[in-house]
């Protein structure tokens, strides 16, 4: 198994020094989609308008495999 280190930008950047052992590239996609979604959800209460938080998905050798990127922008009229 690999090791995907899943690094949190959001005002501040928090660096995964642990990382996660995933099977395969698409467990690791499927590992951030669910753990961002878990943590938007858990964030919408200080989720605030123009706010941007990212998750970035590092492999083994620490490059990067995946961007997610979130924001909360007003709406156009």
């Amino acid at each position: 198994m690999a090791r995907y280190f899943f690094d949190v930008i959001d005002g501040e950047t928090r660096i995964d020094t642990v990382g996660t052992e995933c099977g395969s590239p698409e467990e690791a996609r499927a590992e951030a989609i669910v753990t961002a979604g878990e943590m938007v959800r858990d964030a919408l209460r200080h989720f605030r308008e123009s706010s941007e938080w990212q998750m970035i998905v590092r492999d083994e050798e620490r490059r990067p495999f995946l961007n997610l990127r979130f924001s909360a922008e007003p709406a156009l009229p």
